[in-house]
């Protein structure tokens, strides 16, 4: 990796490391993990970012890909969707009268068509896997990393306020998963990273 770069550069390269994570496994991410390439490569970044080394360590590693999907399937997959959506009221639409508005839990909510105004009006594809949940954790991260990456700072800071306040839901969801705690450790350090970035200067 090089390691010229600055402060922006670095925040989105670990912003777009962060997504992969969250995304189903396959060969390519396998070996970065188990190389330790990727923890290398976020701990560079974060350098850059701050002085302060993160307490938050991703030591529960799985043995093989197989486990790894496995874990991912039986969690991000399935129980614990990564979906802005299911951790917040459908929609703050006071008008909307279908019995489950104000209910959590569904797809497709207030955040979810928010994210789809966004890469339409970007002009962004959304992957098809994505299609039925464009808030998913990837793809914040993602346009995250892309806001930062193309200077646009002031609504990179607004996106970041609007779009992770759920992620304390997530995690208390992810603890109460038993056996590999790797998705809980990424996300623990997920959220010690946007809190670091919650605290930079505006104009860095």
């Amino acid at each position: 990796m090089n390691t010229n770069i600055d402060q922006g550069q670095a925040v989105s390269q670990l912003l777009y490391i962060m997504a992969d994570l969250y995304k189903y496994p396959d060969i390519e991410i396998w070996e970065d993990i188990s190389s330790y390439r990727l923890f290398n490569e976020l701990k560079v970044c974060e350098s850059i970012i701050t002085e302060a080394d993160s307490l938050i360590e991703i030591t529960e590693l799985p043995k093989d890909l197989q486990y790894l999907q496995e874990i991912y399937l039986e969690s991000l997959g399935g129980k614990v969707l990564p979906v802005e959506s299911i951790y917040k009221e459908w929609t703050a639409d006071r008008i909307c009268h279908l019995p489950f508005a104000r209910s959590k839990g569904y797809l497709f909510g207030d955040s979810a068509l928010h994210i789809h105004y966004i890469l339409e009006k970007f002009d962004i594809e959304i992957p098809e896997e994505y299609r039925n949940m464009p808030d998913h954790i990837s793809i914040l991260l993602e346009l995250l990393g892309y806001f930062i990456s193309h200077g646009n700072k002031e609504l990179a800071f607004q996106f970041l306020a609007d779009h992770f306040d759920w992620l304390g839901d997530f995690e208390d969801r992810l603890r109460e998963q038993s056996g590999n705690q790797f998705y809980l450790q990424v996300t623990r350090y997920l959220e010690y990273i946007l809190d670091t970035l919650k605290r930079l200067p505006a104009n860095k």
